[in-house]
């Protein structure tokens, strides 16, 4: 049986009262994945709400001629693809492990029943959607308003506020593979990308990324804290 203190780990279920963690945790499945496993694939209908516990998940979509592009990085405290489980449709991604990961699996039905009780339960599952939302309208304007040096760029001023709150080093978190694949480019493109954005300041070696000024690499690609950084983040003024 599930701890009930587990769903306080996720900020999805942080309205949630006691009963209802309760009868969350009597109804989900805790299950462990390895590596390169599959929790989903784009096709699978959405019967269940997965949420990842330990570990990092891609999301990822193939075209019509088999090429792989990755949506999304998930890490602990994110829940998969909300709006799929509560409109009982089709995942539109697969769901892959890439570090090996722990997820509770809860039962569409049961999360659907909870939501019909509305409260403060029904409002966070609202505002959840809204995020990912959000997320979505974001990478459509980056895509269509952003350069590709602009759009790395953008990318990079996102993580500085994350990681230090605009300061000038930064970590990136993933390799060079998934990044490139993550911002919709090879890997020899971002590496190419990586070189052009030295005019402008920024100096990459293996993870460690340095930014000469913050000011100026967001006068470059106009970047916003307010509208361009990512709504995890609390930006500054």
């Amino acid at each position: 049986m599930n701890d009930p203190r587990l769903f306080e780990q996720i900020p999805l279920f942080s309205g949630m009262t006691e009963q209802q963690r309760q009868m969350l945790a009597d109804c989900a499945r805790n299950i462990v994945c390895e590596k390169g496993n599959f929790l989903f694939r784009e096709g699978d209908r959405a019967d269940h709400l997965l949420l990842l516990l330990e570990g990092m998940v891609q999301l990822s979509a193939r075209g019509p001629e088999g090429q792989h592009t990755v949506i999304e990085v998930l890490y602990p405290g994110d829940s998969f693809l909300l709006s799929a489980v509560i409109t009982r449709k089709r995942y539109l991604m697969s769901a892959e492990v890439v570090k090996s990961a722990r997820v509770l699996k809860v039962p569409g039905d049961e999360l659907i029943e909870m939501i019909r009780h509305g409260g403060d339960f029904g409002l966070n599952m609202m505002a959840a959607l809204s995020t990912q939302f959000r997320s979505m309208v974001r990478q459509v304007k980056n895509q269509r308003l952003r350069t590709t040096a602009q759009r790395v760029a953008a990318f990079l001023l996102d993580l500085a506020y994350d990681q230090g709150r605009g300061e000038n080093h930064i970590t990136l978190p993933h390799s060079k593979k998934m990044l490139a694949a993550l911002l919709g480019m090879s890997q020899e493109g971002l590496s190419r990308t990586f070189s052009a954005l030295r005019e402008q300041g920024v100096e990459v070696a293996h993870n460690q990324v340095h930014i000469d000024s913050i000011i100026r690499l967001r006068r470059f690609c106009g970047f916003s804290n307010k509208l361009d950084a990512s709504d995890r983040i609390s930006p500054k003024e």
